[in-house]
């Protein structure tokens, strides 16, 4: 049994990390998009299809630099009022990181800070439909990054729970 629970926390621990490079690597092309926006404002970047589906639209508004909510609580000129892809990109790095922790604390901080990462993806969700009216793929596609990966970080922690309560039926039988 603990072969088979060590091969699905393998399992789970690659899974978070490939989709923690996916969401790396679209938080890289964010900030390098709304970046090279700014500065060259002829810019049409690959994931602008048409009026309504425009990514550079999205990031260039201002809900791309600090969510929309820390310039107006700290200034625009703050030093946290960055691309939200930088966010992206700290976020990412810190995820795969403690995704390869097997232990159940570290797991659960994992599953918490993706829930909350979800969270964000709901109320940015919500913005791109409702407040910008507008479609963007590396938005959406990051969105489904992040729900997969709180998918399978619960899975992790439920197979970490699991060994750990058959690793305990084992002692107490070797106690007999």
């Amino acid at each position: 049994m603990s072969i088979l629970a060590g091969n699905c926390k393998c399992t789970y621990t690659l899974a978070l990390v490939g989709l923690s490079v996916c969401g790396f690597l679209l938080s890289l092309y964010t900030s390098y998009v709304e970046l090279r926006a700014e500065h060259d404002h002829t810019y049409q970047a690959m994931c602008d299809i048409s009026e309504r589906i425009s990514c550079t639209k999205v990031f260039t508004s201002r809900y791309g630099r600090g969510f929309g909510i820390v310039g107006p609580l700290l200034g625009d000129d703050s030093l946290l009022n960055v691309p939200n892809g930088f966010y992206g990109i700290f976020y990412y790095f810190l995820v795969a990181g403690l995704s390869f922790s097997n232990n159940l604390a570290v797991s659960r901080l994992t599953s918490y800070l993706i829930l909350l990462s979800n969270g964000l993806s709901l109320y940015l969700a919500y913005l791109l439909y409702f407040v910008l009216q507008d479609m963007c793929v590396v938005c959406v596609t990051t969105y489904a990054v992040n729900l997969v990966s709180l998918i399978l970080a619960l899975q992790k922690i439920q197979a970490l729970i699991r060994e750990e309560q058959v690793m305990r039926a084992l002692k107490v039988g070797k106690a007999k």
